[in-house]
């Protein structure tokens, strides 16, 4: 018995001109981490006052510790978690891309966030995993215990 085998190399023939169309693995993975997308430019950090931020749902004299985080040059760091900036890009007069690795005690993971920076005060964020975040300076002596007394260990990081 012979049979027609167009219909069931139609499926296998589109996948094949799908992989095609997508970007090689081996040329994503040997890029430049370095180097920016195209319109943007290359930064040395984010132009944000290091120090404490809270979210912006909560006072500085109320911070919680799921809502306070510390901001420097290297990241932003939670009591259980963190993102370390591993890619900075200006894309905008406010605006900035960011390859950041996340994480907390369960794993890390790379993300790409989009923030809007409108001062040196304050941020807001979303990743492209759907994590949305805003943020704004507290000065340390507002804050809570133990926060208040804390030693960041450097806003340099």
């Amino acid at each position: 018995m012979q049979r027609d085998i167009a219909p069931t190399m139609a499926p296998l023939a589109l996948l094949l001109l799908l992989a095609a169309c997508q970007p090689d693995a081996a040329a994503r993975a040997n890029a430049d981490p370095a180097t920016p997308a195209s319109g943007a430019e290359a930064a040395a950090g984010l132009p944000l006052d290091h120090g404490y931020y809270v979210r912006t749902d909560e006072t500085c004299a109320g911070a919680s510790a799921a809502g306070l985080h510390l901001v420097n040059r290297t990241g932003l760091r939670w009591v259980s978690s963190f993102c370390v900036f591993d890619r900075i890009e200006r894309t905008g007069d406010t605006t900035w891309r960011v390859h950041q690795s996340c994480g907390d005690h369960g794993g890390a993971g790379q993300e790409v966030a989009e923030y809007d920076i409108p001062d040196r005060t304050s941020f807001s964020f979303r990743s492209d995993s759907g994590w949305e975040h805003a943020a704004r300076l507290c000065p340390q002596g507002e804050l809570p215990e133990p926060w208040r007394s804390e030693d960041p260990g450097g806003f340099d990081g």
